[in-house]
């Protein structure tokens, strides 16, 4: 049956060496050796050999000849090698205490297994079942006796087998065979017995095969003893005559140290005192042997260390949250790999204070110095008291560490520079805590300071609760949406708010109450103007001023007094007579900002939910500039004007404090290099708001523009907010800087989608835009009325009532293409459009806030110049008209790749799902309910999960908003609409020529 064996044999030019064979065993007859057994077998055959068989397989296959080679000449070929083996370099050195090495680890494992080992002498051709060896479970144990005699010092060497066993024996090597198979650690042959040593060469053996003792003469004994008797001392069994040999035992001490680790980072390490002999806490060392030599009395202090002792402390340092980074080095385990050695090291300072009455309970002693410097590991106590005062908290800190007591103050540079090491007046170096980084550095980013006292804005109310408590609880905590309660609405709203709105105008009254600046960023639909009107009329519903306005209020009253301007009976020829009573709470008025298409919506919104709010439209070329205009404004609670008309007038408008101060679509000061965004700035308000869908359109730059005019300084200035917050977040992606942005604006911006409040929509919302004509556009449009009036008065005198009809039809359908825009009627109009533009800019906004939005229209022309503008803006769109072919491939382009659909009304009112989209665009439908419910329905049908909103665009002083108060007068007039080709040949002469008026 073949079995592995491991034969030991001499091989030319490399000497003695081991080979595993796979062989029969024959009774009373040679071994048959079959094969060298290689790695390949056991890759092959792994089930035929035990894991102990793998394992010598493995061990002896790094001494096998093609082994040696790839090792010590890997450019020679084999033969080359062996034959001119005794002359390589590395011969006497590497290689033969490399097969040394490995033969001593075959011996070891040999004798723990079952695997048979062999010796094959040399010249010999076979090998029989008797030249086995025998190799005891165990190493042997070399035994001395020391007689020191007033003749010199004699000893002798034998060897005891291995056991516990007291009748075991000792023998002499005296006058024996015996064969060193192994040299560095001793391994010899006696017949067929192999004995191998621990800790021992075999030159230590090699004299007593000839002698029976060996004598050190007089003057070598101290040298001798003091190397080569300690050295047996400590490692083996010694008999002593003529000197002491005292082995002891006893508790250690345990000391701590900070040192270094070999990659050069700070450590905790571990030591135990014993008697005069400190000891690092590993297990290189179990024994160690003190020599004294008092004229020629030698005594050896033998002293065993106790590694259960020792452990019990280990286990209590691990308690104390230290990891173990070596055998005897620690490291606090809120250390990373990624921490810097001054991180570390400040860490490992804390931990010794944190820890330090707890160390003095186990009897731990320390040393506190580090590359020549003595690190404070002292007592530490914190002291933190805040105050508010106006629009600052007051914070006094100071530091108690040992005798000293240090102002807070004095570890601002620290802190920004993330420098932890601080010098004490006395030379110690005081680390400063890792907890304290991210507990204050955002405190001096933002905070003014002085000797004594840190002022914090009080819109930094959040680290100013870091500051008091820690980050433990802060820093990893989620984002929470904002809860209030309900809400009680004021009095004079005429509306019927949504959970999510009532909850919009709480926020809303939070940020005044205490005296914030905020950013409303709902989606667009969402009701941001119905909100802040809401909030609005809270503010002046014979609301009582704070101490704060009530002192603005006067400053304006002063100025007013002191000028001999009346208030105006009549502002313009626009506006009604202003009533110096009108705005009765005594408040100042607020002044609202916003691109000039939206005023006249803002205008009908206030009218529409507050009526009681008085509105003054500071718009227009007839507005009234003047210094003294806050003699007028105090008259109203609302001001309304847009962006260029404060970017003009902003001299003027800057000498009146406005209780509110409120931009809509802020998106358009985003840039705070723009004209625009300066005259904002120099704006005085009690309360400042602002509302956008997209607070971040290009960059965070947005947001810091947006956020500063609100709550000012809140971020920083612009180049810290780049340095501190854009570069880490958009070049490193550093999700803590994000997290600590997200927590500084948390408070002061509320957004929320169409998702989070889909539960309190209805399915379809509708809402009609008013957009105000650009004054080119209007100029043209009443130019074209006139000349269509005149001629509809003569077709009536001519024509019969259908033909009539039939004329008007055209002149209102013209009117209704100048109200979209004048070029559809003339090529070579020059001027814009009020509706055109806030049609782009509502869908730049939408698609902004990632919606979809299908856009229909009458008329082709007006969804060509749309086209035209989206290419130019860079924004994906889609178009389907009675003359396009393709009608799948173009629904496929939208529902894959674009975010805007361009349909005209008649191809696309039916025949399609679209349930992408979310918002839908009416530009100029033909007033037909019938219709428009078929473009709607093409978003709002079976398969949309998702709210939709609907706009419904009307030019302001057109024919289109005159239809819409004439179906509000005559609901029969929808059903005409819906019947009949031409609705007006149901109308009297009166009523259409009351559409052209």
């Amino acid at each position: 049956m073949e079995q592995l064996i491991v034969v030991f044999t001499e091989k030319r030019n490399i000497g003695l060496t081991a080979i595993p064979y796979i062989a029969t065993l024959n009774n009373n007859e040679p071994i048959t050796l079959h094969e060298h057994a290689t790695m390949l077998h056991v890759e092959e055959s792994s089930d035929k050999f035990s894991s102990q068989e793998k394992e010598i397989i493995s061990l002896l296959s790094k001494i096998s000849d093609q082994a040696l080679r790839k090792k010590f000449s890997p450019q020679q070929n084999l033969k080359d090698f062996i034959d001119h083996l005794p002359q390589h370099r590395f011969y006497n050195t590497l290689i033969k205490d490399h097969i040394d090495k490995i033969l001593y680890q075959a011996i070891v494992l040999l004798s723990k297994g079952t695997t048979k080992a062999y010796f094959k002498n040399e010249g010999y051709s076979h090998l029989y079942t008797s030249d086995i060896l025998k190799i005891p479970n165990c190493a042997a144990q070399p035994v001395f006796t020391f007689d020191l005699t007033s003749e010199g010092l004699i000893y002798t060497l034998k060897v005891k087998q291995c056991g516990n066993d007291e009748n075991i024996k000792e023998f002499s090597l005296l006058n024996r065979e015996v064969e060193f198979i192994c040299h560095q650690s001793a391994a010899i042959k006696i017949q067929n017995d192999i004995w191998y040593f621990d800790g021992i060469d075999s030159n230590k053996f090699k004299p007593f095969i000839t002698k029976s003792t060996i004598t050190v003469p007089l003057r070598q004994i101290e040298p001798y003893m003091e190397g080569f008797v300690r050295n047996m001392v400590r490692n083996f069994d010694v008999t002593a005559k003529g000197f002491e040999i005292i082995t002891t035992k006893e508790e250690p001490v345990p000391h701590l140290t900070i040192e270094k680790d070999l990659k050069h980072f700070p450590v905790i390490a571990l030591h135990f005192r014993y008697s005069n002999r400190t000891f690092l806490a590993d297990r290189q060392s179990g024994i160690f042997v003190d020599l004294k030599n008092d004229d020629g009395r030698f005594t050896f202090t033998k002293l065993e260390r106790d590694f259960d002792y020792e452990q019990r402390y280990v286990n209590e340092l691990t308690k104390l949250e230290l990891l173990k980074s070596g055998e005897a080095l620690f490291k606090p385990a809120d250390a990373h790999c990624n921490d810097d050695s001054s991180e570390v090291l400040s860490l490992i300072t804390n931990w010794f204070i944190k820890n330090r009455k707890r160390l003095d309970e186990l009897n731990f002693s320390f040393d506190s110095g580090y590359e020549g410097r003595e690190i404070f590991v002292g007592k530490v106590s914190l002291t933190i008291d805040t105050n508010e005062d106006n629009d600052w908290f007051e914070i006094k800190a100071r530091v108690q560490i040992g005798e000293y007591l240090i102002s807070f103050y004095k570890f601002r540079k620290n802190l920004l520079e993330n420098n932890p090491e601080y010098i004490l007046p006395n030379g110690q170096l005081f680390m400063i805590p890792v907890e304290w980084f991210t507990r204050f550095s955002e405190l001096f980013n933002y905070a003014k300071s002085d000797k004594e006292v840190i002022r914090l804005p009080r819109a930094h109310f959040q680290i100013l609760e870091q500051v008091k408590h820690g980050v433990s609880n802060l820093e990893n905590a989620p984002q929470q949406p904002l809860v209030i309660g309900e809400t009680e609405l004021p009095k004079g709203i005429e509306a019927k708010l949504r959970p999510y709105q009532i909850e919009g105008y709480a926020w809303l009254n939070f940020l005044r109450e205490n005296g914030f600046g905020g950013i409303l960023a709902d989606d667009m639909g969402l009701g941001k103007t119905l909100q802040t009107i809401t909030m609005i009329q809270k503010v002046y519903q014979n609301e009582e001023r704070n101490p704060e306005e009530a002192e603005h209020e006067e400053v304006n009253k002063q100025l007013d007094d002191s000028s001999s301007h009346k208030v105006p009976q009549q502002l313009s020829m626009f506006d009604p007579p202003p009533n110096p009573v009108f705005n009765k709470s005594g408040l100042s008025a607020s002044l609202i900002v916003m691109p000039t298409s939206l005023v006249h919506n803002w205008q009908n919104e206030f009218n529409k939910f507050a009526p009681s709010l008085k509105i003054y439209n500071y718009t227009g070329t007839n507005r009234l500039r003047s210094k003294e205009i806050g003699k007028i404004f105090r008259h109203y609670h609302i001001v309304l004007t847009s962006y260029g008309v404060l970017r003009n007038d902003v001299e003027m408008l800057k000498l009146y404090r406005f209780n509110y101060f409120i931009l809509d679509e802020s998106q358009y000061v985003k840039n705070p290099t723009s004209k625009v965004y300066e005259a904002v700035k120099e704006i005085e308000a009690s309360h400042r708001l602002t509302l956008t869908g997209t607070p971040i359109e290009n960059s965070l730059v947005d947001l810091w523009a947006q956020m500063n005019l609100v709550n000012k300084g809140l971020l920083g200035s612009l180049a810290f907010f780049k340095r501190h917050f854009i570069q880490p977040i958009t070049k490193q992606n550093n999700e803590e800087k994000e997290i600590k942005l997200q927590r500084l604006i948390q408070p002061f911006l509320l957004r929320r989608t169409k998702e989070k409040v889909a539960k309190d929509l209805p399915p379809v919302m509708e809402q009609v835009l008013y957009c105000d004509m650009t004054p080119e556009q209007e100029r043209f449009y009443e130019k074209e009325k006139s000349g269509i009036r005149n001629s509809i008065y003569k077709v009536f005198e001519q024509k019969t009532p259908d033909q009539s009809a039939i004329m008007a039809l055209q002149a209102l359908t013209r009117l209704r293409q100048i109200a979209n825009h004048p070029v559809m009627v003339d090529d070579t109009y020059q001027g814009s459009s009020g509706k055109f533009e806030q049609i782009i800019d509502n869908l730049e906004s939408i698609v902004a806030e990632g919606h979809n939005v299908l856009v229909f229209s009458s008329f082709v022309k007006d969804l060509e110049l749309l086209e035209k503008e989206l290419v130019s803006r860079k924004l994906r769109y889609a178009k389907l008209t009675g003359a396009t072919r393709e009608r799948e491939k173009v629904i496929n382009e939208f529902n894959t790749k674009a975010s805007i659909f361009l349909i005209s009304l008649k191809a696309g009112g039916v025949g399609l799902n679209l349930t992408k989209a979310d918002y839908v665009f009416m530009l100029n439908p033909w007033w037909n309910p019938a219709a428009e419910a078929q473009a709607i329905n093409r978003a709002h049908r079976i398969g949309q999960t998702r709210n939709v909103f609907v706009y419904r665009f009307l030019s302001s002083g057109t024919i289109e908003e005159k239809i819409a108060r004439l179906q509000e007068k005559k609901m029969q007039l929808a059903d005409m609409f819906v019947n009949n080709n031409n609705p007006l040949t149901d109308l009297s002469k009166e009523e259409i020529m009351e559409l052209f008026s």
